[in-house]
């Protein structure tokens, strides 16, 4: 597993001789490209992902699957990584989910395999790695308590997942 939601992560490559050092491309936040409410751009960032993704694996300097693209909902702002998020929409983070994921995985120039495997996430209300509010207060993944309605659960936190995993 690795990060791609803005270009391969490479921190975490084996060491290799010679250094293959930053050799990948670095995207705009996801909430900077999905404010272009464009469809193709979407696709082609996710296909150049995938491209690198792909060129890396090739040569035995990534795995085949990556967490990317992030698509939990901006809407909670002490979640602190809503710059990775498409947005606060559930239709538009659903569709940029949809076309980042095909971009990433399926390469016009071979559409028979797959380039890289896309992995959506922060599965659902916005997973907290960990943070500490003002008054010294820390809060972390585990002890979140992330309330909402069944209905905004279903109808927007959920929404993007299953356009991401179905189209």
């Amino acid at each position: 597993w690795n990060e791609a939601s803005t270009g391969v992560d490479v921190r975490h490559l084996p060491d290799v001789s010679p250094p293959v050092g930053n050799g990948t491309t670095k995207f705009a936040y996801p909430a900077t490209t999905a404010m272009s409410f464009n469809r193709s751009l979407w696709k082609a960032t996710g296909n150049q992902i995938g491209r690198e993704a792909r060129a890396l694996m090739n040569v035995g300097l990534s795995y085949s699957t990556f967490w990317a693209p992030v698509i939990n909902l901006a809407r909670e702002p002490r979640w602190g990584r809503n710059l990775e998020t498409p947005g606060e929409d559930p239709y538009q983070v659903g569709q940029y989910a949809i076309q980042f994921t095909e971009g990433m995985q399926s390469s016009p120039d071979d559409p028979r395999y797959i380039q890289a495997s896309a992995c959506c996430k922060h599965y659902v209300l916005n997973s907290m790695e960990s943070t500490t509010e003002p008054d010294g207060e820390n809060e972390n993944r585990g002890a979140v308590d992330s309330n909402v309605t069944q209905q905004d659960l279903l109808d927007s936190y959920m929404a993007p997942f299953q356009d991401c995993v179905e189209q």
